[in-house]
């Protein structure tokens, strides 16, 4: 696989997967949908000050992480909403098939 694809597998799969455990655990839908956006935030943004700030400077050229926050943070804050929107009518359906 290309360095590509695991870079936004990296960003997408834990982004999804906090949205899907939301989605099960959090009754609350606004309680919800605000953990779905922001663990992930976060999540990406915890990753890459500590890329930044603790891992030792490895070369290259100017230091991007602030737009990588912006664009990638949102992406991922996105995919945990839309995986905790997706989780719960997936769960509503269960529940009246049951």
């Amino acid at each position: 696989m290309s360095e590509g694809i695991i870079a936004w597998l990296g960003l997408l799969l834990p982004s999804a997967i906090v949205g899907i455990i939301c989605g099960y655990f959090i009754k609350k839908r606004r309680l919800g949908i605000m953990l779905a956006f922001f663990i992930p935030w976060f999540g990406l943004l915890t990753y890459l000050l500590y890329k930044e700030y603790f891992v030792p400077y490895q070369g290259g050229g100017a230091s991007m992480w602030p737009i990588a926050q912006i664009f990638g943070g949102t992406i991922a804050a996105g995919t945990g909403v839309s995986f905790y929107l997706l989780s719960k009518i997936l769960i509503k359906k269960n529940k009246e098939n049951s």
